[in-house]
């Protein structure tokens, strides 16, 4: 508390500043302050001084005695003694910065624990760290006659102030040292100077995956009107929440025993997407009163982008797609969490505890939170009969389930839905969004990834240009036609839930078109992953087709043979099952890159035509009127 002159030279400096900054003379700032004109500016220059919580001294700096730089000891050290000895260990550890290293390492490895005691933060095993800090001391060149060797107690008070000052620079490291094994409340600063905290909807979000607590079995009609079950491993459930809002923007369900990238961009591009409630076939399963997804219920909301995503360092969401689609197409930073500390997206993981005790925990075949559970040994003594949870009703129970959980009144929301905060925002505030840019909209093809290859043929032999991929051979007749592309690189896009077409450009990037698959891959649609499965199978010798065979019908009889006797088998076959059915009847050739416009289509079409192709053109070419519609024209 400040006494009352105290406060009278606080204001009169505040004052001096304030004129200051309005460009007032000195002269002028001292006959109405008092503060004289030589010490104006350095008063001024004292508020721009940087503060420890990372601020400014604004006019922090002006009150007085205020010290606004740490002290820094210049003088040598005397004679020994404990007078005269202010800044000495500081000094000691500037000159010497290997002794600092010492103590950062010995509080990371935990020699040194901090305990909370009765007057404040105590250091356990300070004797220990005090003799390896002599010992460094005595490696570094100084002697008995040396700071702090010639001290009586060898600096052990200044090392104890050292070491607990290092350990509480900042809460993370408080927290390290005394060994907390939770960090709740704050937020983690971000290095990269994104929004690291969610004023608005979609600022940030946060995506994780789950491991769904529950043993499920899949049918297989074998015959018809005749069905058989078998059991498949539990499944992924990927979510995107914001952090705001904490509503659920998208989800999506994967059968694989590991999520890969391609799981991820799905998920996203399921966020993106306006979503459609799927039928739902359980007698008496139904969605609460105002239950949905924010793109759903606010069509506003569709194709809007966040700018801010926060997932856990798995592999699939380090790898180089994920993060391109993420920084590129969706145009949000990325920030990937420290390890192991699931803490750093909390709204996510309560998420999933939510979702877990209002669904996975009270269905049958549930395996509990971990071995000791008494849901998972109540359900192991009857394993002997079949699970009655199939992954068809899994999929209904979990839309219903999310949409549920976005029009329930949450808490922290001070008693609004998730859905209501979005209607908050959106209808009252009107805050600014991001959407993507509708010509993405027309070809939201996030899984496309770029493949590096070249045109393979040969004149001599009478082989047509063709591209191998994964196996595969492709071509086009406009491809098998173009001779001088023989031996040429060039840059496929394929998507890949589908590679039965591919799009593919040259070196320049002017597109040579789309290329179909040959032979029998090209009769059921097929995923990248299921391809190369049935490769390493054929080279295995444990899956034979012969010339005429369809590659992926194989695949599946094989799949379903195995699916009694492994449920990782039943899950790959009911995968390639959804893979089938789901497809469309033509396969979609992915866009390619962004930046590729019509003015490349149209090098592909001019492409040099052969007089045996019978398509010459013989006298002048006439124009044509362009059927250009009005509207927005985008320019690439």
């Amino acid at each position: 508390m400040l006494t009352s002159s105290e406060q009278e030279v606080f204001r009169a400096r505040e004052e001096a500043v304030r004129r200051y900054c309005l460009r007032q003379s000195l002269h002028a700032i001292e006959a109405a302050t008092g503060v004289s004109y030589s010490t104006v500016r350095r008063h001024y220059l004292r508020c721009l001084e940087p503060h420890v919580d990372g601020r400014i001294q604004g006019f922090r700096a002006l009150i007085p005695y205020e010290r606004v730089k740490p002290y820094r000891r210049l003088a040598r050290i005397g004679r020994p003694g404990s007078a005269g000895k202010a800044g000495v260990f500081t000094q000691l550890l500037q000159r010497y910065p290997e002794l600092e290293a010492l103590i950062v390492s010995e509080l990371q490895a935990h020699h040194v624990v901090l305990h909370e005691g009765a007057s404040g933060p105590i250091l356990v095993g300070l004797t220990d760290l005090h003799q390896r800090f002599l010992q460094l001391c005595l490696q570094l060149g100084l002697t008995e006659r040396d700071y702090p060797l010639v001290q009586k107690q060898r600096g052990i008070r200044s090392l104890a102030a050292a070491a607990k000052a290092i350990a509480t620079r900042t809460f993370e490291t408080a927290a390290g040292a005394a060994l907390a094994d939770k960090r709740s409340g704050g937020v983690r600063p971000d290095a990269q100077g994104l929004p690291s905290v969610a004023t608005q909807p979609y600022d940030v979000v946060e995506f994780d995956g789950h491991r769904v607590d529950v043993r499920l079995r899949v049918v297989f009609e074998r015959v018809a009107g005749i069905e058989e079950s078998f059991d498949i491993e539990r499944v992924w459930l990927l979510t995107i929440i914001d952090v705001c809002s904490r509503a659920v923007l998208g989800y999506n369900i994967v059968l694989e025993p590991e999520y890969s990238r391609f799981d991820v961009l799905k998920t996203v591009e399921r966020a993106l997407l306006p979503w459609r409630p799927p039928a739902l076939t359980i007698p008496g399963l139904r969605y609460a009163p105002g239950a949905g997804m924010p793109s759903e219920r606010f069509p506003e909301l569709g194709y809007a982008v966040w700018n801010m995503f926060r997932f856990d360092n798995a592999r699939a969401n380090l790898a180089h797609d994920t993060l391109r689609v993420l920084t590129e197409v969706v145009g949000c930073g990325a920030q990937a969490g420290p390890l192991h500390r699931p803490n750093e997206r909390p709204h996510i993981e309560r998420f999933f505890g939510t979702l877990a005790s209002v669904l996975a925990h009270r269905l049958p075949g549930t395996t509990g939170i971990g071995v000791s559970d008494p849901r998972r040994r109540i359900e192991e003594l009857g394993a002997g009969a079949p699970a009655i949870v199939r992954l068809d009703e899994l999929m209904e129970l979990t839309a219903v389930a999310i949409a549920n959980y976005n029009a329930h009144p949450h808490a922290g929301l001070g008693g609004r839905t998730p859905l209501e905060t979005l209607s908050y925002y959106v209808d009252e505030k009107r805050i600014g969004l991001r959407w993507l840019a509708e010509p993405m909209r027309r070809h939201l093809c996030l899984l496309q990834h770029q493949h590096e290859g070249h045109i393979r043929g040969s004149i001599a032999r009478g082989v047509r240009p063709y591209i191998q991929f994964f196996g595969a051979n492709y071509t086009s007749r406009s491809l098998a036609g173009r001779a001088d592309l023989i031996g040429q690189p060039v840059l496929i896009y394929f998507d890949v839930e589908d590679v039965r077409v591919l799009r593919v450009f040259d070196g320049g990037g002017r597109e040579l078109g789309v290329i179909e698959v040959q032979g029998a891959w090209r009769r059921t649609a097929h995923t990248l992953h299921m391809r190369r499965e049935i490769m390493a199978l054929m080279r295995e010798r444990k899956l034979r087709i012969l010339r005429y065979d369809d590659p992926v019908q194989c695949y599946l009889e094989y799949l379903r043979k195995h699916a009694g006797k492994r449920r990782r088998a039943a899950s790959k076959a009911e995968t390639a099952r959804r893979v089938v059915q789901d497809a469309a009847p033509v396969p979609k050739a992915p866009p390619g890159p962004v930046h590729s416009g019509g003015h490349d289509s149209t090098l592909a079409e001019a492409a040099p035509q052969h007089a045996d192709s019978g398509t010459g053109l013989s006298g002048p070419v006439k124009g044509q009127s362009l059927t250009i519609g009005t509207g927005q024209v985008f320019s690439h």
